[in-house]
């Protein structure tokens, strides 16, 4: 089964939501650049009491999922252009180009997978598509290359029958997607259907944070290898000492899990 490369296959669950509101006026800038890029990893989860259900095909294409990756390559004004590669299970890729105005919302295969850099709460996320959906907080999160300032927004909807809830973070200094997870239960007759899926930001070449400063320990080597010169010039015999520097580089892998639970 071919996929819906991007993002299209998060649009269905959440579509249903929308907040009534006024739109906050805001200037939108851009805040990604050519040749950025981002690696998601994926889960998705699925299970049912009913004998005869089956999982929605968005849950499919996330259990199918390994990693999804965007590399912008191109900016015009506040439009944004990229390339989405969706990295499956079984070694194949499937990659596309889509676009999106960062200001209207208008785009192909990257819904809401850019926003304006430096919004701050109660900004509407558009100012066309989706601009009923404001952004609830500015709140810190912590990913792997360190902790960002994040715009938050969630929504969520319930009923006799169901409950939805969704939840969606911007960097805030890049306006890039950094999270998203939506949740989903259904009561049908007395059968209990839920499902979530989910992706989360597991690398990027953007927000490159050594693990330690980098100029304390060049001034820390300055000052012992000139503590050590003068030591020898003093001491022709004094003990030979070596300074070494290590670093460590850590990546997540994402843990996608898929059950399907009948009772018979």
């Amino acid at each position: 089964m071919k996929a819906k490369t991007g993002f299209l296959y998060l649009i269905s669950p959440l579509l249903i939501f929308i907040l009534v509101a006024a739109a906050t006026a805001q200037i939108r800038t851009v805040g990604v650049s050519v040749n950025n890029t981002w690696r998601y990893g994926t889960s998705a989860e699925w299970s049912s009491t009913d004998p005869i259900a089956t999982p929605p095909s968005y849950v499919i294409q996330y259990n199918e999922t390994e990693w999804m990756e965007v590399v912008i390559n191109g900016i015009s004004d506040l439009n944004v252009t990229a390339e989405v590669t969706a990295h499956f299970k079984n070694g194949t890729e499937d990659s596309t180009v889509g676009w999106i105005d960062i200001d209207t919302g208008n785009n192909i295969n990257m819904t809401w997978m850019v926003i304006s850099a430096n919004l701050g709460a109660n900004a509407s996320i558009y100012t066309v598509s989706y601009n009923n959906w404001f952004i609830n907080e500015t709140v810190q999160r912590t990913y792997p290359n360190g902790n960002r300032d994040t715009n938050h927004f969630n929504t969520t909807s319930s009923s006799e029958f169901q409950y939805l809830s969704s939840n969606l973070y911007w960097d805030k200094e890049t306006g890039i997607l950094v999270e998203l997870s939506t949740q989903n239960i259904f009561q049908t007759l007395n059968y209990t259907t839920s499902w979530s899926i989910a992706l989360q930001i597991i690398s990027s070449d953007v927000w490159v944070i050594p693990e330690f400063p980098t100029w304390p320990p060049i001034l820390l080597m300055l000052i012992a290898l000139t503590s050590a010169t003068i030591m020898i010039v003093k001491q022709r015999h004094c003990p030979k000492n070596a300074l070494t520097q290590t670093a460590r580089a850590c990546a997540r892998n994402s843990t996608i899990v898929y059950s399907k639970n009948h009772q018979q």
